[in-house]
């Protein structure tokens, strides 16, 4: 893919890419000399998310149940 550097050193992250990524305005990139280029990685520094910051992450598009109704006795099992 390829994306044009602005005056100002600045690179656009084609949409698709950040989603994929996870990347949002504030992530940081590390940015590293490779072999005829760079490579930027996602910074281990990532920010906090919350439980529900994370629904929809691994594409269920199933009903979803809230824990208060869940019925936990329904589906335990025994050792």
């Amino acid at each position: 893919m390829i994306v044009t550097v602005s005056e100002k050193g600045q690179l656009v992250i084609p949409a698709e890419i950040r989603r994929l990524l996870g990347i949002t305005p504030g992530t940081r990139l590390n940015v590293l000399p490779d072999a005829g280029g760079f490579r930027a990685l996602v910074d281990d520094a990532r920010k906090t998310k919350s439980a529900a910051d994370c629904i929809g992450i691994a594409g269920y598009t199933g009903r979803t149940i809230p824990v208060e109704e869940m019925d936990v006795a329904k589906y335990a099992t025994k050792p």
